[in-house]
């Protein structure tokens, strides 16, 4: 019986020395603790669902990061220095790039298919969103803003928030009807029932829609489909097949994959951190 009593105790001693040598790991407003005191060393742990990996010094994230889908594909990578975040890049499920982001300055957008979609240079407040083609469609600095078909050929423009006259002529087709016509050629109709301007394609298409009494404005792939919206309070940007890429509303920004799902990109979430190195 005293043998026995003594293996338990034995045990019981093993097991109370196991659980005070146990460090425990917490990573908590970016800082990465072990025992309470900041941490160096390599580390691995899930993030808001996906598995990161990444390196510490004295807590701070230093180095590359990068975060996986499930399948072990690149979903994201951050570049970290004396834990500044430097550069980030944001991955489809494909591999191809979703979205890039410099020194939280410079910002470049891309559709599943790898075509930029919008980029935006905070030092200049300079935003351009593109067409399919590669070219231009609408340039924005500051409160300078022009207007361009796929053949760059300007439809529309505004300097320090006033229209630029870009000698159209403006005729009227009768029952509220008008349109715009420049070199000869019919680049908008504006409805006047409605209240909805609407700009074309060199061939045809509907361009874009401005709506007068909802402030809703709409671009549209040549296929009709809609290329983004925005009501001066929520921008969204979609894919050719409706689908949506990023979305801006109120200061709050999403990112969504090739599926149409949420990147979660503003929430926090930490689990089963580990340090492997």
């Amino acid at each position: 019986m005293k043998k026995i009593l003594l293996i338990l105790l034995s045990f019981s001693a093993i097991l109370l020395l196991t659980a005070c040598g146990k460090i425990k790991y917490e990573l908590k407003d970016g800082t990465m603790y072990a025992n309470g005191k900041e941490a160096t060393g390599t580390f691995e742990f899930i993030l808001n669902g996906y598995k990161t990996k990444g390196k510490y010094i004295n807590g701070l994230p230093d180095g590359l990061f990068e975060r996986y889908y499930p399948d072990g594909s690149i979903f994201i990578k951050d570049e970290f220095k004396d834990g500044t975040l430097i550069k980030e890049e944001i991955f489809y499920k494909s591999g191809e790039t979703l979205a890039t982001a410099t020194d939280g300055k410079y910002l470049k957008l891309f559709d599943k298919d790898g075509r930029l979609v919008e980029s935006y240079d905070a030092d200049k407040d300079k935003n351009i969103i593109y067409h399919e083609n590669g070219k231009p469609l609408i340039i924005t600095i500051g409160r300078d803003s022009t207007i361009y078909n796929e053949n760059s050929e300007i439809l529309s423009k505004e300097e320090n928030g006033e229209k630029v006259n870009l000698d159209m002529i403006i005729k009227n087709v009768g029952n509220g009807l008008s349109e715009i016509i420049m070199d000869d050629k019919v680049i908008a109709k504006m409805d006047d029932n409605i209240g909805i301007l609407t700009y074309f394609y060199s061939t045809g298409e509907p361009m874009i829609t401005t709506n007068s009494s909802t402030a809703e404005t709409q671009f549209f792939f040549k296929n009709g489909s809609i290329f983004f919206k925005s009501n001066g309070k929520e921008f969204i940007l979609y894919h050719k097949d409706g689908k949506p890429i990023h979305e801006l509303n109120e200061g709050i920004t999403k990112y969504y994959n090739e599926n149409g799902d949420e990147i979660l990109m503003n929430s926090y979430k930490v689990e089963d951190i580990k340090k492997i190195d």
